[in-house]
């Protein structure tokens, strides 16, 4: 095989394998974790259950690897709008609406959820998961730090807002499948935004 072969398979074989990330993706937020099956994330995908079986050996390790592909684009997403920023002028609301509107409505929303889920009774899986979603965390804390450090705030005390904030933030956002009013939750975070104002100053 000669080296544009070669490197012709490695491009066909990543496209293959984003084609099943972004199926099981779709199938996540369409049927949820336990309707999510392989033959339907193969249907969806296009794929070919011999192609599938060349890259995966298990729903679970595909699921595990579409997980590590959503967070790190979301990392990436993060990084890229922290770069395309100047932190000094950067305002805190700007910092949860980004937060919000990126990662706690929508797909990124109902994937979120359905893997949280099934991590209460799917052991393995969780332990696969925890260490990719510890590190898209980080990238948050990464951005939040930023603008905290540029603003002078105390270390200590801005950590310990950004966590009340993501967890806030996922409460809202699991309310907001049964409720979807959108003023209202941005109210909520308005709210909030006054809250956080204060105990910074």
């Amino acid at each position: 095989m000669t080296k544009i072969d070669r490197k012709n398979q490695a491009q066909r074989s990543a496209e293959t394998q984003i084609k099943l990330f972004e199926a099981t993706l779709d199938s996540l937020q369409e049927f949820g974790y336990r309707g999510t099956s392989l033959s339907k994330i193969m249907l969806k995908a296009g794929v070919s259950k011999g192609a599938w079986s060349h890259h995966f050996t298990s729903k679970s390790e595909l699921v595990v690897a579409a997980s590590e592909y959503i967070l790190n684009k979301a990392i990436e997403t993060t990084q890229d709008w922290v770069l395309s920023l100047n932190s000094s002028n950067l305002k805190l609301f700007d910092i949860f609406d980004f937060i919000w509107n990126n990662f706690y409505i929508g797909r990124h929303r109902d994937i979120w959820l359905e893997l949280n889920i099934a991590c209460r009774t799917d052991g393995n899986l969780k332990d696969r998961l925890s260490p990719i979603i510890a590190h898209f965390h980080k990238s948050i804390n990464k951005a939040w730090k930023s603008y905290t450090t540029a603003k002078g705030y105390n270390d200590k005390v801005s950590e310990h807002i950004m966590i009340l904030t993501i967890n806030c933030f996922r409460g809202m956002a699991i309310q907001s499948i049964t409720q979807n009013d959108h003023e209202y939750f941005k109210e909520l975070r308005m709210e909030w935004f006054k809250i956080v104002s204060i105990l910074l100053s």
